[in-house]
């Protein structure tokens, strides 16, 4: 679908381009490809709502979290991750609380998700929260929803959660076997 959706910038650059020489036949045949482009996001779409007929999920909680959040649009351009992994560990260092992050996060395996930085605040006194929070970290509410049911691939399941939810993570509760998604309510 990113493609898709690269195809309409760079079909809207051209619409620009031809509206400012007055290309009347060209106009048209690029709003021709516009509106075919849309549809095609169109379809694609409710083809991914199709599959969320083989995922039920039920919501079981909600708990704060404090997570750190991610600062630059394209993340996976580049060592951004990287950079940002390793300013994580330093301030859940700083903080005092990595041990507490780590063994939070053995405990719930994350499969997929677009959260980098996060942990219960509950987890962490309000000291180490304050300083997490100075060096940038928020606090967030958390919806956690118990997958119920799934009759698709993950990549599908991923592809629900991009629909349903901004920032997700989709994790393995190890304890029990459960299949959650985390809901950030950012």
């Amino acid at each position: 679908m990113k493609e898709r959706i690269q195809d309409i910038k760079s079909i809207s650059d051209q619409i620009d381009r031809a509206i400012a020489t007055g290309n009347k036949i060209k106009i048209t045949k690029l709003i021709d490809d516009m509106m075919h482009a849309c549809k095609n996001i169109k379809t694609q779409l409710e083809e991914k709502k199709k599959v969320s007929n083989d995922i039920k999920v039920e919501n079981i909680n909600m708990i704060p979290f404090i997570y750190k959040p991610i600062l630059k649009k394209n993340y996976y351009e580049g060592t951004y991750l990287e950079e940002f992994a390793e300013m994580r560990t330093s301030e859940l260092k700083d903080a005092k609380v990595l041990d507490i992050h780590n063994k939070f996060w053995k405990t719930h395996e994350v499969l997929r998700g677009n959260i980098f930085g996060s942990l219960p605040s509950e987890l962490i006194s309000k000291d180490a929260l304050n300083k997490l929070k100075y060096f940038g970290w928020d606090e967030v509410h958390v919806d956690v929803l118990e997958v119920q049911k799934r009759g698709c691939k993950m990549q599908e399941l991923m592809e629900y959660c991009e629909l349903q939810y901004n920032h997700f993570l989709i994790v393995n509760e190890k304890s029990s076997g459960t299949e959650l998604i985390l809901h950030y309510d950012i």
